[in-house]
C-alpha cells in the first residue's frame, strides 16, 4: 500500500496545480485593479484611500496577498530543495521563511481588515 500522499500531501503535481491556480488568480486580480485604476482617478492620496474604502477591493487585496504568499512559499520550498542538500539546514531555512511570511500576513491582515 502506498501512503506517500499522507506524508507529503503537497508534493509533485499538486504543487504544480497550486502554482498555476495562484498565478491565474494574481493575474485576474491585477487586471481587475488595472481596470479599476483606469476608471477611478488616483492622482493623489485621498483618491487612493477612497478606492480602498470599497469593501470588495480591500477583501480582494487581502486574498491576493494570501495567495501571493502561498505561491511564494511553494517556490521557496522548490528552491531550497534544489539548492540546500543538508536536510537540517533546509528545514531551518524553510522555517525562517515560513515565520517571516506568517508575520507579514498577520501585519497585512491587521491593516487591511481594520
Amino acid at each position: 500500500m502506498n501512503i506517500d500522499w499522507i506524508k507529503e500531501p503537497f508534493g509533485g503535481m499538486t504543487q504544480w496545480v497550486y502554482q498555476r491556480f495562484t498565478a491565474l488568480f494574481m493575474i485576474f486580480y491585477l487586471l481587475a485593479m488595472g481596470i479599476l485604476i483606469l476608471n477611478h482617478p488616483v492622482s493623489h492620496y485621498i483618491s487612493w484611500i477612497s478606492m480602498f474604502d470599497i469593501w470588495l477591493v480591500r477583501f480582494g487585496t487581502l486574498i491576493f496577498f494570501y495567495v501571493m504568499f502561498f505561491h511564494a512559499w511553494i517556490g521557496i520550498l522548490h528552491v531550497t530543495e534544489d539548492y540546500i542538500k543538508n536536510f537540517t539546514v533546509r528545514r531551518a531555512v524553510n522555517f525562517c521563511f515560513l515565520m517571516t511570511i506568517i508575520f507579514q500576513l498577520l501585519i497585512l491582515s491587521f491593516y487591511l481588515i481594520k
